[in-house]
């Protein structure tokens, strides 16, 4: 990502919001900037049932915004937006199946 290009304030925490393409759902979280070369490019971590829980797998637009930092703002209402784009949530079953022999298989058609 790279929303230190566009972030107008000093010092911001990031507002992330995930919307579901097919319900509208929208799921929000506040995560922190990892990353260690914030000139080339901002690195966040995100943990699914952690920071926030995704209502069902599939596309999500997401929305970044930047707000005063320390503020716990979950509502983007009156925020700038720094950058949006577009994520794929998918489970990763691989640990789970070395223990057992089930396969869960996605499938994703667009036409």
């Amino acid at each position: 990502m790279t929303v230190t290009e566009l972030t107008t304030i000093s010092n911001p925490e990031y507002l992330f919001e995930f919307i579901e393409e097919q319900s509208d759902e929208s799921v929000y979280t506040i995560l922190p900037n990892i990353s260690v070369s914030k000139t080339r490019y901002d690195e966040f971590t995100i943990t699914d049932g952690t920071d926030l829980d995704f209502p069902i797998d599939g596309f999500y637009t997401y929305n970044v915004y930047e707000q005063s930092s320390g503020s716990g703002n979950l509502d983007p209402i009156g925020l700038t937006i720094v950058e949006t784009g577009r994520a794929y949530v998918y489970i990763d079953d691989v640990d789970a199946n070395e223990y057992n022999d089930t396969t869960e298989t996605n499938i994703v058609y667009e036409s």
